[in-house]
């Protein structure tokens, strides 16, 4: 998730989100999602991958490797030059490590096999989502080749192999991927703009399965993005969503009969 400054359209859903949001799993009523709230959102248990993965954070915290970065989406609220360091873009322009966290616990706990990210900036959750799928694989796509190598270099430093990185467009290569890689999660964190985010769902959901995730980074971003956020979760295929602010998950299980639709507070 992209920190970032915070204008009036995320101020009203954030109030909003903090008044409705339930919280603990206090009167989720659906067994799956009740499930989710003590095994993933809430479970306080600790994990030695998780304990490593903070101590990366903290080195990249202090980190001041200068790169030029390329931005193909829908730009940067954070960032006004091409030019970032390496502490800042942990600091302001990647995931916290409460979501970073959680996406760490829903994927060991679903055993999600095949992962695809789109938006790898400098890679730290790339490792989250590499560790917490150990047998699985990860293949992570970043336009800018500066963010591609530094996380490459990130992952092979702290001994991930689990990860493919690919330096492209999303356009030019989610199609042949998903195509070609069946996956049980796809976590779209890139080109935060109406029109790419419903690209993206609807090429998803071509090739979803019961057991398909779908993860939709900064749906309060901007109203575009919480437009598409809408659309998405009323569509007739999904039979569950949930909104945790900072992201959105959207499953395709067929067992929950009654659609489910819940906000939560982390």
């Amino acid at each position: 998730m992209c920190v970032m400054t915070i204008n009036f359209h995320q101020i009203k859903h954030y109030i909003n989100h903090y008044i409705v949001a339930k919280r603990g799993g206090h009167g989720v009523h659906s067994p799956f999602a009740f499930q989710l709230c003590e095994e993933v959102f809430y479970n306080r248990n600790s994990f030695y991958d998780l304990d490593a993965l903070k101590k990366v954070r903290a080195q990249l915290l202090e980190d001041r490797t200068e790169l030029i970065v390329e931005d193909f989406g829908a730009g940067s609220k954070t960032f006004t030059s091409n030019k970032r360091k390496i502490k800042d873009l942990a600091a302001k322009g990647i995931s916290s490590e409460k979501q970073s966290e959680t996406l760490y616990k829903l994927i060991n706990f679903l055993n999600c096999n095949t992962i695809i990210e789109l938006g790898t900036s400098i890679g730290l959750n790339t490792l989250y989502l590499a560790k917490a799928t150990k047998n699985g694989k990860v293949i992570t796509i970043e336009g800018s080749k500066s963010l591609v190598e530094f996380a490459s270099a990130l992952a092979k430093k702290n001994n991930i192999s689990n990860v493919q990185f690919i330096e492209a467009k999303f356009d030019d290569t989610l199609p042949t991927l998903l195509q070609n890689n069946p996956a049980s999660l796809i976590y779209i964190d890139g080109n935060h703009t109406y029109e790419a985010t419903m690209r993206y769902f609807n090429l998803a959901l071509s090739k979803k399965d019961n057991h398909t995730l779908l993860i939709f980074d900064d749906i309060y971003w901007s109203e575009g993005m919480t437009r598409a956020w809408n659309d998405i979760k009323t569509n007739t295929s999904v039979t569950m969503s949930i909104d945790l602010f900072h992201f959105g998950i959207i499953f395709f299980k067929e067992e929950v009969k009654e659609k489910v639709d819940l906000k939560l507070f982390l």
